[in-house]
């Protein structure tokens, strides 16, 4: 059960379903919404062929909803073939356990929360009989795929500007509190996960220094690297064409 996050009423009004400023529908993208078993997430998909290797991009923060969808708009700029984009619990679609700001807020990478992501991802790589599945984060998105790379067969990680450690992403960027599940904490796990974390130069929110730091704890370290991408900042990757996208 959701237990702790279930909180009916807003304002006096019981939110259900309620759609949340989504962006426009990529070209080559079908627009799908996919229900757990709390949650309904808008789900963007490109290209699909089942039984092929499949790559996932989770989307960053919001408050709930990102003003920008920039994973939506780094997926759309994958090349590739079976790209889905798939957005985080309250983003788009407003569920009834959203009236309660810790879902997306405080308590966004809480383990009840990862194990709705979970489920999502989990039905799309059984749906497409996919034999390998990478998962790509921007932001928080990338904390989300490398707790999920814990819980589930996962042959990469991506992150772009990806918060690596909760904890030290609170205290150098004077965030609130964010709780649950914290990447920098499963470090013995991820050691056995292939990782890229991409930062960009001019990026004050997400650092070289943090995503370096988070690589030299794993035990593994030369299964992650950290690749800098010179002029970007934490929201522009725009005309960055990553080398991943050719591996």
């Amino acid at each position: 059960m959701m237990g702790r996050f279930v909180s009916l009423v807003c304002m006096g009004l019981i939110v259900v379903g309620c759609a949340a400023g989504k962006p426009a529908t990529p070209p080559g993208f079908t627009e799908k919404t996919i229900e757990t078993e709390y949650f309904s997430f808008a789900v963007w998909e490109k290209d699909i062929v089942a039984g092929k290797p499949l790559r996932i991009y989770i989307e960053g923060d919001g408050n709930p909803t990102p003003r920008r969808a920039i994973g939506l708009e780094l997926a759309e700029r994958d090349p590739s073939q079976n790209v889905i984009y798939v957005s985080r619990p309250c983003q788009y679609i407003r569920n009834r356990e959203c009236a309660n700001p810790a879902v997306w807020g405080s308590e966004r990478f809480h383990e009840e929360i990862v194990n709705e992501m979970k489920e999502l991802v989990e039905y799309l790589a059984i749906k497409y009989r996919t034999p390998s599945l990478e998962l790509i984060g921007y932001d928080g998105g990338g904390t989300m795929a490398l707790i999920l790379a814990t819980k589930m067969p996962v042959a990469r990680v991506i992150t772009i500007g990806g918060i690596l450690d909760t904890a030290v992403y609170a205290a150098e960027q004077s965030a609130g509190p964010i709780n649950g599940l914290n990447p920098g904490d499963l470090k013995d796990a991820l050691s056995r996960v292939e990782q890229i974390h991409y930062v960009g130069g001019r990026d004050t929110e997400t650092t070289r220094r943090m995503a370096e730091r988070f690589v030299a704890r794993l035990k593994n370290p030369r299964s992650a690297t950290v690749k800098v991408i010179p002029g970007a900042t934490h929201t522009d990757w725009d005309g960055v064409v990553f080398d991943y996208y050719t591996e």
